[in-house]
């Protein structure tokens, strides 16, 4: 039995939006595996190794892997963001992307800035984001092209799902490094030189984005949250938490309520992930 129309076209999701301003230099770092962005103004550098493809105002680009591309401003820069996600086996992990976008598409844009994806869009009327994320795939499926950046190393690819499909897990670097089939210091180094991080390093933003998530939807015990996030302890979690965004999960949770979790945690001071963050505020609508 051959599959139906509606199996093969690909099914989008999108679960928050936000424009934020990203000084010359800064970074945008994806609060998910996957991410949709569209310059405003200014110019945005997609990296992947040593290769970089500049993204000018008015150009849109879908990354199905984000965090293993490197994303930073190349000028003062305003950008859309949209936690858009592909829900289909085997999508690629170059980037797609559409040069003049917001020219070629300007209803979907318009329609995106105008009506944001909200906790309260997705909680009261949860089909119309579900059709905001298939009006915003199919467009960038209508226009786009793979972009000429290489795939990520294969090695950083097959250590990165791991740790975004099971975070919680107590992995070690003798294990990560086992199952990618390399070395420790193999691992590591190209690890770096893929994404900024050492893998432990993206493991932990990895767990804390994801307790982000969980402290922004509800009132759990921020004991239970530390554990479902791999953390042996409340108080290990506090630190990793307050290392990575400058803030204490409790207060991070007051100050989140009422804004999208894009707006909450839209982008992060350094990829380093080795000092505290600054936090970074959504601009205005």
């Amino acid at each position: 039995m051959s599959p139906s129309r509606d199996d093969q076209v690909p099914r989008w999701r999108i679960e928050g939006s936000a424009s934020i301003d990203v000084p010359a230099g800064g970074p945008v770092l994806p609060r998910r595996s996957s991410l949709w962005i569209l310059v405003r103004s200014g110019s945005i550098g997609l990296g992947c190794g040593s290769a970089q493809l500049e993204l000018e105002a008015g150009d849109a680009a879908y990354l199905h892997r984000a965090r293993l591309h490197r994303i930073t401003a190349l000028t003062d820069a305003r950008v859309d963001l949209a936690d858009l996600r592909r829900d289909q086996a085997g999508t690629s992990d170059r980037p797609l992307v559409v040069r003049g976008f917001a020219d070629r598409q300007s209803g979907v844009v318009s329609l995106l800035s105008q009506c944001p994806v909200t906790p309260q869009l997705r909680i009261s009327r949860p089909g119309v984001a579900d059709a905001y994320g298939d009006l915003l795939g199919s467009a960038m499926l209508s226009e786009s092209a793979v972009a000429g950046l290489p795939r990520p190393d294969a090695v950083v690819r097959t250590v990165a799902a791991l740790l975004e499909d099971s975070p919680h897990r107590p992995w070690t670097l003798a294990e990560l490094a086992a199952a990618a089939h390399v070395g420790t210091t193999a691992l590591v180094d190209r690890f770096r030189r893929e994404t900024g991080l050492a893998p432990m390093q993206y493991l932990r933003r990895v767990r804390i984005e994801r307790a982000m998530d969980e402290l922004h939807r509800g009132d759990r015990p921020v004991a239970a949250i530390a554990r479902d996030a791999g953390y042996g302890s409340a108080e290990a979690f506090v630190r990793a938490f307050r290392a990575l965004t400058g803030s204490t999960p409790g207060r991070w949770r007051q100050s989140a309520r009422g804004r999208t979790r894009m707006e909450a945690y839209p982008m992060a001071a350094s990829p380093a992930n080795t000092a505290p963050r600054a936090m970074v505020a959504a601009g205005p609508r």
